[in-house]
């Protein structure tokens, strides 16, 4: 198992060295360096079996002797040219370095050096001993994110099936997994794996033809189907276990194995995934976007890529670990790692009509914090007990943690003073004056706009204008048509989201619309439509985050 990685002027990183406790899962956004990891350690794989191919063990001088890879043979990272893995593509500082230590206690770091565009030298460091040489046997296999079945596939030998794996085309071998599986002795546990998951009874392949030829059966029925007619989730599924099966590795390296999984077949692949990996006592490192995911691993598991790469629980004790965990998931842990703070609101719709809101305005929360590093929470209505106790376990792990609760007109709260907003480790009150949120999207001009979207222009949309807007006179006075921005005492009583608003809708002949949908008509808003409460609860909210 490895214990650590030592990164040097690889790719994105320079100078890096990466703590790996057991199984991990490697978090973050896109192009932060999780994938870079993965290949590193499949590249240390190549070096070094390239190396062993060249059959020279011995050192000459001082160093041992070089084993030139040529791109062809390249099999870990898909690559134009060599430049390409070297930090910078600055080949002149020096030689990559690509160190790993194992938990049993050796430690072997292999170099690669520049040669040109087609061909690097692979070695092991000059300080490495023999008996490190000796140890230093790993089985890695990495596989990338799945990227398409082909339809005919003929039986390929490792080399070219390795090839493919490099240039990311896992999906094309994957029929040559599934003879591999049939070969040995654990098809009838990846026969039990796919019927459990997904009820398909996978049929032994036949590679006596030209093409592969590898089927299922549904429940029920003796008619076969070729894999190529399933979804791309039983797909991914099915290229994660014959994987698995096929070549039982002691460290399994796997970019994005949710890619294309809905979120219940997630959590069970995981469990799979883990429980499959204990069988074999491999080591499972997943880099991952997966919520799902993240949230079931243990956060001195995680390895968060947000700023510098670290372990998401290194700067926690165990006792406040343990007490944070209580109300807190790994997700949560990582979101607050990264973000500037915290936002709880009463559901998804208030989130969504803020975004539209904080768009239309152009509005810094809307870049810096909406759209970017948003970490928010159900604050579950009432008097917010559930927001207190979620924000204090956050301040368990992170006592500098900025929170806001924005909360309905109706709720018993007194809000913040203004110039406290932003003082870290507290949880800040910002309270709406109207009763709900929804009740800032009423204005004519708004309701004609979005009936217009909705059912059609001009002529198409008129009757339903006409009847809608009447409605909402009815209800809320003639004054209030002719000044829309006004505050009225209905404003700050009724609930829109339940009277005034659904009201409209129907009388405008529209039925099928939730709640949940009402981002739709914020969407719609101009800025001179939008009470001036509105931009100035916005600001109120970017300060107390810190933005």
């Amino acid at each position: 198992m490895i214990k650590r990685v030592t990164l040097k002027r690889f790719k994105r990183f320079a100078d890096e060295t990466f703590d790996l406790p057991g199984n991990v899962v490697l978090a973050g956004p896109n192009n932060t360096g999780k994938t870079t990891l993965l290949q590193a350690i499949a590249v240390w794989n190549l070096a070094l079996r390239k190396w062993r191919e060249n059959g020279d063990l011995s050192r000459h001088g001082s160093a041992y002797a070089r084993a030139p890879v040529t791109r062809e043979s390249f099999t870990a990272v898909p690559l134009r040219e060599f430049s390409l893995l070297w930090a910078g593509r600055e080949i002149t500082r020096g030689s990559i370095e690509i160190g790993l230590e194992h938990a049993s206690g050796w430690k072997l770091t292999m170099a690669l050096e520049y040669d040109s565009t087609v061909q690097i030298y692979a070695r092991p460091h000059a300080e490495t001993t023999y008996e490190t040489l000796e140890k230093a046997q790993l089985d890695i296999i990495h596989v990338p994110p799945f990227s398409g079945l082909g339809t005919d596939e003929p039986v390929y030998q490792r080399p070219k099936q390795d090839q493919l794996i490099g240039q990311g085309k896992p999906g094309d071998i994957l029929r040559n997994l599934l003879v591999e599986v049939a070969r040995g002795d654990r098809w009838k546990d990846l026969y039990a794996a796919i019927e459990g998951l997904f009820g398909y009874r996978l049929q032994a392949p036949d590679d006596s033809l030209a093409n592969i030829l590898a089927e299922y059966t549904m429940p029920g029925s003796a008619k076969r189907y070729d894999i190529a007619s399933a979804g791309s989730g039983f797909h991914q599924v099915l290229m994660l276990l014959a994987f698995f099966y096929a070549r039982p590795a002691s460290i399994l390296l796997l970019d994005e194995p949710d890619a294309h999984l809905h979120i219940i077949l997630q959590a069970r692949i995981y469990d799979t995934l883990k429980r499959v990996a204990l069988e074999q006592r491999s080591q499972l490192i997943i880099a991952t976007h997966s919520e799902i995911i993240i949230g079931a691993t243990s956060p001195e598991r995680v390895i968060t890529f947000y700023g510098k790469p670290h372990i998401l629980a290194e700067t926690l004790d165990r006792k406040r670990l343990v007490e944070a965990l209580a109300l807190l998931d790994s997700t949560d842990l990582m979101l607050a790692d990264q973000a500037p703070g915290i936002l709880y609101v009463e559901g998804s719709t208030d989130l969504d009509i803020l975004r539209e809101w904080a768009r239309i305005l152009n509005h810094p929360l809307d870049s810096k914090f909406l759209r970017a590093d948003l970490f928010w929470h159900p604050n579950g209505g009432g008097e917010s007990e559930e927001a207190k106790q979620h924000f204090n376990a956050l301040l368990a792990a992170k006592p500098d943690m900025r929170g806001v609760l924005l909360v309905d007109g109706d709720t018993r709260i007194n809000p913040s003073e203004p110039d406290e907003l932003g003082e870290r480790g507290k949880l800040h009150r910002i309270k709406w004056n109207r009763r709900e949120i929804e009740s800032y999207l009423i204005h004519p001009k708004t309701l004609t706009r979005f009936l217009e979207r909705t059912i059609g222009p001009g002529e198409i949309s008129a009757p339903a204008i006409t009847a809608g807007l009447e409605y909402v006179e009815k209800q809320m006075g003639t004054p209030f048509i002719n000044d829309p921005l006004t505050e009225t005492e209905l404003l700050r009583s009724a609930r829109a989201s339940k009277t005034i608003l659904p009201g409209f809708l129907q009388a405008a002949g529209i039925h099928a619309f939730e709640k949940s949908d009402f981002y739709e008509i914020a969407a719609v808003q101009k800025p001179e439509e939008l009470p001036p409460e509105v931009p100035e609860k916005l600001d109120l909210i970017a300060k107390a985050l810190g933005l």
